[in-house]
């Protein structure tokens, strides 16, 4: 590798890939470069690599053509600065929030990039350096680390965008249904905005143990007991206030929108309950969070309120990512974030 190129990683097939040179980048007017240091394995990048196809796919997926380039969870050091940036920022640690918006519509001017209709997703994870616009890379807040900074805008960003969503009360009950990281994060911001019964749904008993930590109240394995039967027999029969939902199968989202209570609010950021009746009962769909509420989530997070720490269970280095993904993807009963290392 010299000064003009790169190592990316390459998919080559079902789960399997290599680390290949391909050009640098370079940063634009208004851009950043960032040497990237780590970038978290991500749940919405596993169907790609388990698949065999390595087809050209766009922006965030895996791509023959743009090795490296689905990785989004990103933190960094500002290497370069493009035209229109302070040459100060050189040297910064950061973290990148990925996505990004046309920059003229009145979402984007309330900073609310993920309701852009021309929204995109910074990636190029799996690789040695990524550009991003210079306000989407955010400084690191002193005491947390790179490898937990990376997470920051998946992992807190999602789930807290979510819970807001949902509206919650002081003194409701809360269902989460999946207990993975972005689960874990619903039953935090659960917790910090008033909830004082949480009832968890996870098959796997390590991901229920970290949520009794985190501020779940109750656990429930599915395999094993009726969660929506559990979830009413703690509130007099009535179902959650409100559900929030974090798995890509019909089946849980069925199961958890039948634990709302007549008049509850189910907010999903993976997986939409089948369609028929009239339940008089609010589902909404949620991704990501606004830009605008990250001080208030940093806040949280440099106060213990909001913790991330305790996620990463597995760290690789770039040149065994192959292991990396199978670790994500195979053992999810040992396994939360998985995070790799550009070194």
């Amino acid at each position: 590798m010299n000064s003009e190129t790169m190592r990316a990683v390459l998919k080559t097939g079902a789960e399997t890939a290599d680390i290949v040179d391909v050009p640098r980048p370079a940063p634009g007017v208004a851009e950043v470069l960032v040497r990237n240091h780590a970038c978290a394995v991500c749940a919405s990048d596993l169907g790609g690599w388990a698949s065999p196809d390595i087809g050209d796919r766009d922006r965030g997926g895996w791509n023959a053509s743009r090795p490296g380039m689905t990785g989004h969870e990103l933190s960094g050091v500002i290497e370069d600065v493009g035209a229109g940036v302070a040459a100060s920022r050189i040297g910064e640690e950061v973290w990148i929030d990925p996505i990004c918006g046309c920059e003229e519509c009145p979402a984007c001017a309330g900073k609310r990039y993920s309701l852009c209709p021309d929204a995109s997703v910074i990636c190029g994870g799996y690789a040695d350096y990524v550009t991003a616009p210079t306000h989407m890379a955010l400084p690191i807040p002193d005491g947390v680390s790179m490898n937990v900074a990376s997470m920051i805008s998946d992992m807190m960003g999602t789930p807290m965008g979510a819970t807001r969503r949902a509206n919650i009360e002081a003194g409701e009950t809360v269902a989460v249904w999946g207990l993975g990281p972005v689960g874990l994060g619903l039953v935090q911001g659960a917790r910090i905005d008033g909830a004082t019964t949480i009832v968890g749904v996870d098959l796997h008993a390590n991901r229920r143990d970290l949520a009794l930590e985190l501020g779940a109240t109750h656990v429930v394995d599915p395999a094993t007991d009726d969660p929506v039967a559990a979830v009413r027999a703690l509130t007099g029969g009535r179902g959650a206030d409100a559900v929030l939902h974090s798995v890509a199968a019909a089946g849980a989202s069925a199961q958890a929108f039948d634990a709302l209570r007549m008049e509850g609010r189910m907010v999903t950021v993976a997986g939409f309950p089948p369609a028929g009746g009239q339940m008089p009962k609010t589902v909404i769909g949620n991704w990501a969070c606004y830009h605008a509420d990250f001080p208030e989530y940093i806040d949280l997070l440099t106060a213990g309120a909001f913790r991330l720490d305790p996620y990463v269970t597995h760290t690789y280095p770039m040149a065994d990512v192959e292991a990396a993904f199978h670790t994500r993807l195979h053992k999810p009963e040992e396994s939360l974030k998985v995070i790799v290392e550009m070194v």
